[in-house]
């Protein structure tokens, strides 16, 4: 595997783990028949969250340059 397919492996990681995390946080906090939007909603506004996934995002960019 070559540094475009780790990286590109890494970021769809990221982005899946995230869906998965929201899909259970949204069940979890607010019963299944809610509103899928409103945790979307909630991560729009919460600067924190960004700021993680950025990290995620840059440390995998970061072991696959190392790596590779």
């Amino acid at each position: 595997m070559d540094q475009t397919d780790t990286v590109l492996l890494g970021v769809v990681g990221v982005v899946v783990a995230l869906v998965l995390a929201m899909l259970f946080a949204s069940g979890v906090l607010f019963g299944l028949d809610e509103s899928v939007a409103r945790p979307l909603r909630l991560l729009a506004v919460e600067p924190f969250a960004w700021i993680v996934i950025a990290a995620l995002i840059v440390a995998v960019l970061g072991h696959a340059y190392i790596d590779g």
